[in-house]
């Protein structure tokens, strides 16, 4: 099964989100735990229709990841029913909504498990993001990892930042240089 890319997870995630934009929107601040379980934890929730597009499996709040997106292949067999072990993921998933200088504990943690792609979307403040606080530390985060060279070669490690006023999601790709935009559609 071929590696699920950045900006395919991104259009699906745009996709999905853009059908669900109602929801979203209604518990956007309001209420966060529901908006968290309509992104990651209902049954269908956002994360669960990325993987359906993206033709694999999610999986919830697994060894303190939000979510792993996986294949048939990624699982280890004859387990005790019932359970799930993997030799592989596919896309680590990570949501936050809180933007600020702690999201080195998910980009950290993201960047251990040695996923095929590592996704975190997060909520920044309006505005330009070239310009937001924290982003240079991030990015200086995965650039000291040993899979820097990996990373930027493959464009796997991929941040969306959420705004809610148009409804928009931007997709940046970690590059060795900086962080690169995948162009809207």
């Amino acid at each position: 099964m071929k590696n699920p890319q950045a900006h395919e997870f991104l259009r699906a995630w745009r996709e999905v989100t853009a059908i669900r934009r109602d929801d979203l929107l209604a518990n956007w601040s309001a209420n966060l735990t529901k908006y968290t379980s309509i992104i990651q934890k209902d049954k269908g929730c956002v994360i669960d229709e990325v993987a359906q597009k993206l033709n694999l499996k999610s999986y919830n709040e697994y060894y303190s990841t939000d979510a792993f997106l996986y294949s048939e292949e990624d699982l280890v067999s004859d387990v005790n029913p019932g359970q799930k072990w993997f030799r592989g993921i596919k896309v680590a998933f990570e949501h936050e909504h809180i933007y600020n200088k702690r999201l080195y504990e998910e980009i950290s943690h993201l960047l251990i498990l040695h996923s095929e792609l590592s996704v975190l979307v997060t909520y920044p403040p309006p505005g330009d993001f070239r310009h937001l606080e924290h982003l240079d530390y991030f990015h200086s985060i995965i650039q000291g990892s040993p899979r820097a060279e990996e990373l930027d070669e493959n464009e796997n490690f991929l941040l969306i930042f959420g705004y809610r006023d148009p409804l928009e999601w931007k997709g940046l790709v970690y590059k060795n240089d900086w962080w690169e935009e995948i162009a809207a559609p």
